[in-house]
């Protein structure tokens, strides 16, 4: 490529307008308690949001690795490069073609806080120009929206025009880059050729390029749109979720602020007390495994989990803060975001629909509104995620509209109890990220609580406290089985039960009496069976047949009869390919219609000449099995670790050749299935075969990637993509787990990787270049004006709240977290030579297991090979 053959895109925008920037203070650290908000990073975020308002800002964690990525035009598919997401991109291109001004009013204000105006812009202006008219991949009747009022000038007119408005230059070609630039790739040689190269350790590319300056004599900027804010007022405020406010509302959680009426201040204690006693109406009563037939008062039977946060003391050292018989207020002690993460059955809506019920009791005290919302339901359809909860509180409150709605969470009067993370499809699972990232924003004075499976991190979620659901202890499992109403005409059976419980069975199956589902069922399997087995297949398979032939409290040992006229055995066939379907689609809960198109679709019921309808499948799995119960006009299981279960075994019987496939899913699944037990199962049901029909074929193409390119270092790139470390105080670290289901159940089953990625990374030296968040004390005698204390909290410096910052300025800094991207060290040695010594050493963790797999990959293939002679040779 000539020299001057330049090649617009994001990086080559993005690299002129950083020579544009505001002359900096100084660099990534606080001055009289300000930043200046002048980093590379600060800026790119700045970027997005003049094209895409709702851009969810990433506070900076995992994001100056990015920006250096992004700007030196090797990335642009992260998540937080928002080019890719079509919707997004159709919104702004909507906009410039129907409400041009908006989109101007926001790159202006985006000019006033970050560029130079006065004495670095024309050279941008025309840097830019030069750049589009010199990429020889643009045609001339390529249109850019720059003329007055968004006005479309093809780049061959663009040659006779040399006076341009600044801000509509830019939003113009901003807009080219996204809707047809995309591939950020196309500017890398151009990023190189603009650019000295390092020559030595650390040393820096620095911009030398000569762009532009043939026409800063020819070129001139006109007069600017009218200014929205005073150049004094932007600089005055370095919020820019403030400054970028100008939201569409169909992708917005930010509405205006909203006057509430008189009527419904006079009216809201009446209005709030009838969704209360509705809302208590509605959860305080509840169907279990073991009450399927009549819904039973929830604290009858309800044992509360105690939780606990991990809280790091010092370097490599830390330890649990325990909540006991948690509610709201001990949960707010920790933060006002919080996330409880648990295994399946151990109690988190349990606990979610405790913290409502018992809210409601103290709201005379608190005025503080409860909400369950549980995100299975969550779409994209949904306008926002404002319009998703007031749906879910509508339905239980119609006296109040969406605008009054709206004025009780911007006065912070809600608890926001959001059930199942884990259980938002996967499709949709990126966008609510993004909108409960914003909503938090506008809402702040709200109290959200999240419960989740287990992910692999909740890097997404860095303002969330991350606290555990801890499981039952001998005392309370004790407890829940002297709560349970379990054959009152035989009560000898729970007697022996519990007493075995407490001498022997606590203490070798805890894995099953810790956890409240799980000890319900083997309580129901005690009887028949006598005894628990240890391997978890086992376990359901032994309570489906409990609950096939479970007995009826009112007719004795009588057996009850399938609807659908077939064995237990047969119908755990039917059932065990709807849940695999259902599980595949990641439907957790069904319609009527959706239930019956389910059924029709079984190849088990194709094999049987039966006249069984879907609603005989459907009164089966309800009302004798207890697999599945109704409420609210849809079928629900009465756990998802039956669906689980019952899924494995589906996967179990299918034919060799397909278990590739099938392991091919879960990878591609991956984020999901670190939070159930569905793999684990499979596995144990055929290990011999999962171990030859995936585990051997995908550390064969592992390894066949990493021998065809640069080995360990492909290794790294492809499982560990992003490190993270940490130094000093920080409230937690962020886990270095493998980008791969597979791997990492490999890795976990042959015990290569005992730590489960929180290996000890101190050995990274501090850099600024990989710094993503900053970490302090306030001091301990202060107390905000709600008469809150900070004593002994750590927090992001960042987060330090306003009224603080205003008398003492910025925390003193005690820790930092860090994240770098493996491929930039392999690309930029030079620069990070200290890392890449690290990270190629023999006794790095990383290698050692690269060394470990590799040598287990080679036991598993040798073990396919047949060894002595074949059964048949004997005769």
């Amino acid at each position: 490529m000539d020299k001057t053959d330049y090649r617009l895109c994001g990086g080559t925008f993005f690299v002129l307008l950083l020579q544009a920037v505001k002359q900096r203070t100084k660099a990534r650290s606080h001055i009289n308690g300000e930043t200046d908000g002048l980093d590379d990073s600060s800026v790119l975020i700045g970027l997005f949001k003049t094209a895409f308002p709702s851009y969810k800002e990433p506070n900076k964690d995992s994001f100056r690795t990015i920006t250096s990525s992004f700007k030196s035009c090797k990335r642009s598919d992260s998540m937080y490069i928002p080019m890719t997401e079509q919707n997004l991109v159709d919104s702004f291109n909507s906009e410039i073609h129907n409400d041009y001004a908006s989109a101007t009013i926001r790159m202006e204000r985006f000019v006033n806080q970050f560029l130079d105006r006065e004495r670095k812009c024309a050279r941008l202006v025309c840097a830019l120009y030069d750049l589009v008219i010199s990429d020889s991949t643009i045609d001339g009747e390529e249109l850019f929206y720059i003329g007055e009022n968004g006005t479309r000038l093809t780049k061959s007119s663009m040659k006779n025009i040399y006076s341009f408005q600044l801000e509509n230059l830019l939003i113009g070609i901003w807009h080219y880059v996204i809707t047809k630039r995309a591939d950020n790739s196309v500017g890398s040689e151009t990023y190189i050729n603009w650019h000295s190269q390092p020559t030595s350790k650390n040393g820096r590319r620095k911009f030398i390029s000569t762009i532009g300056e043939y026409y800063l004599d020819v070129i001139t900027i006109s007069n600017i749109i009218g200014e929205t804010l005073p150049d004094e007022e932007i600089e005055n405020d370095s919020d820019s979720n403030i400054l970028f406010s100008d939201v569409a509302p169909e992708l917005t959680d930010q509405p205006p602020l909203i006057v509430l009426p008189a009527s419904l201040v006079e009216d809201e204690p009446d209005t709030i007390k009838k969704y209360l006693i509705k809302a208590k109406d509605k959860y305080c009563k509840l169907k279990t495994l073991l009450y399927a037939d009549n819904p039973k008062p929830f604290y009858d039977f309800y044992v509360c989990n105690d939780i606990s946060q991990r809280i790091r003391i010092k370097k490599n050292s830390y330890s649990e803060k325990v909540i006991h018989d948690p509610d709201a207020d001990l949960l707010a002690a920790c933060s006002n975001y919080v996330i409880i993460t648990g295994t399946g059955g151990l109690g988190k809506s349990m606990l979610m629909r405790h913290l409502l019920l018992d809210s409601i009791e103290k709201y005379d005290d608190s005025r503080c509104i409860p909400i369950f919302i549980a995100l299975k339901d969550y779409t994209m359809d949904y306008d926002s995620l404002t319009s998703y909860i007031f749906d879910k509180f509508s339905c239980l409150c119609d006296e109040i509209d969406i605008d009054d709605f709206t004025q009780l969470l911007l006065e912070g009067r809600f608890l926001l109890l959001f059930d199942g993370l884990d259980e938002i499809s996967t499709e949709c699972r990126q966008s609510f990220e993004t909108r409960i990232d914003s909503f938090a924003d506008k809402y702040s004075g709200n109290m959200f609580v999240i419960s989740s499976r287990p992910f692999s991190s909740f890097i997404s979620y860095n303002r969330f406290a991350a606290l555990t659901l801890r499981p039952f202890t001998k005392a309370k499992a004790l407890q829940l089985i002297d709560k349970l109403d379990f054959r009152p005409d035989e009560p000898v059976i729970k007697e022996n039960f519990r007493q075995q419980l407490d001498c022997k069975i606590y203490y070798s199956h805890t894995e099953f009496t810790q956890n409240p589902l799980l000890l319900t069922i083997m309580l129901m399997t005690f009887e028949q069976f006598a005894e628990v087995p240890s391997k978890m297949h086992i376990f359901y398979r032994e309570a489906y047949l409990a609950l096939s032939q479970k007995h009826d409290a009112n007719k004795g040992a009588y057996k009850r009869t399938l609807k659908m006229n077939i064995t237990a055995d047969r119908f755990a066939d039917y059932f065990a390919e709807f849940c695999a379907r259902t599980y595949r689609d990641e439907k957790f809960e069904l319609s009527e219609h959706e239930f019956e198109e389910y059924f029709k679709k079984l190849n088990e019921a194709r094999k049987d000449d039966l006249s069984a309808e879907y609603t005989d499948f459907i009164y089966d799995l309800v009302n004798n099995l207890c697999l599945m119960y109704y409420e609210g006009n849809r079928y629900h299981f009465t756990h998802r670790s039956f669906q689980e279960y019952f899924c494995a075994l589906y996967f179990s019987k299918q034919k060799d050749k397909t278990l590739k496939a099938i392991g091919d899913f879960f990878e591609k699944k991956r984020q999901r299935n670190f939070g159930d037990k569905t793999f684990h199962m499979l596995y144990d049901m055929i290990h011999d075969k999962i171990q030859e029909y995936i585990f051997i074929p995908y550390l064969s193409d592992l390894f066949a990637l990493c021998d065809s390119e640069n080995g360990y270092q492909t290794f790294l790139e492809t499982l560990y993509p992003s490190i993270y470390y940490s130094h000093g105080e920080v409230p937690d670290t962020y886990d270095n787990t493998p980008q791969s289901f597979i791997y990492r159940f490999i890795i976990e089953q042959f015990n290569i990787n005992t730590e489960f990625g929180r290996w000890d990374t101190s050995m990274f030296p501090e850099k600024s270049d990989f710094e993503t968040e900053q970490f302090g004390y306030l001091a301990d005698d202060w107390v905000d004006s709600e008469g809150n204390s900070y004593e002994g909290e750590l927090m992001e410096i960042d987060e330090a709240p306003y009224e603080y910052v205003e008398e003492y300025g910025y925390p003193d800094i005690v820790g930092r977290h860090y994240e770098f991207e493996v491929s930039q060290i392999y690309e930029e040695f030079l620069d990070y030579v200290d890392f890449y010594n690290i990270i190629e050493s023999e006794d790095f963790p990383l290698k050692v297991e690269y060394k470990l797999v590799r040598e287990l990959f080679a036991s598993l293939s040798e073990s396919l090979t047949p060894q002595g002679d074949d059964l048949f040779d004997l005769f």
